[in-house]
C-alpha cells in the first residue's frame, strides 16, 4: 500500500496515545468520535508506516535523573560520523541528530546531578577524538516533552477546528 499523510483524525489519535499509549481503541474512537474500527485500523497504517511506534517512555527525574542537558558539539569534519556514534553509544545520550549553524551535532542526555554531568564532560567527551568544542546547556524546566503527562493536552485548538470542520 502507498504512504499516506497523516490527516487531522490520524494526529488526533497519536496525540491521544503520546498522552496514554495504553489508551484503548474504544476511547480513542470516542474521544476523536470515529469508530473503533477506524481507529484500529489507522493504528496499524501508522504503525505499517513507520509514523508511529508504540513503547513505553520513562520519566527520568522518577529514575533520578535530575540533570537534563543539551551537548553541542563541533568537531572535525572527517571525525563528526566517528563523535555522533561515539555520543549515540554512552548510556546517558537518549538523542543524537547532526545539525547546520554553531554546533555539528547536537545531543540530549540525562545525568543524576551536575557531578556526574562533569564527569561526562571532563572524561567521556574529553576521550572523543575529533571534538574541537563541546558546548552544555542545562534545561532548567522542561515545558513540553515525550514523558508522561507532558504531552496529554496536545491537540491544539487548530488540530481541534480542523477535526471540526473534517466531520461537517
Amino acid at each position: 500500500m502507498p504512504f499516506q499523510k497523516p490527516d487531522a483524525i490520524d494526529r488526533h489519535i497519536i496525540s491521544i496515545l503520546e498522552g496514554n499509549g495504553r489508551a484503548t481503541n474504544r476511547e480513542i474512537a470516542e474521544a476523536v468520535g470515529v469508530s473503533e474500527g477506524t481507529v484500529r485500523n489507522r493504528i496499524e497504517r501508522l504503525i505499517r508506516d513507520d509514523v508511529l511506534r508504540i513503547v513505553g517512555v520513562t520519566n527520568p527525574a522518577r529514575l533520578g535523573l535530575n540533570t537534563a542537558v543539551v551537548i553541542s558539539v563541533s568537531g572535525e569534519l572527517a571525525r563528526i560520523t566517528e563523535i555522533a556514534e561515539s555520543l549515540a553509544a554512552e548510556e546517558s545520550v537518549v538523542y543524537v541528530g547532526y545539525t547546520t549553524g554553531n554546533a555539528d551535532i547536537i545531543a540530549l542526555a540525562f545525568f543524576p546531578g551536575n557531578d556526574e554531568l562533569t564527569d561526562f564532560m571532563t572524561q567521556t567527551l574529553a576521550a572523543i577524538p575529533g571534538i574541537v568544542k563541546a558546548e552544555t546547556n542545562i534545561i532548567l524546566k522542561p515545558v513540553r516533552g515525550p514523558f508522561p503527562g507532558a504531552t496529554a493536552n496536545l491537540v491544539s485548538r487548530h488540530q481541534a477546528a480542523a477535526l471540526t470542520s473534517l466531520r461537517a
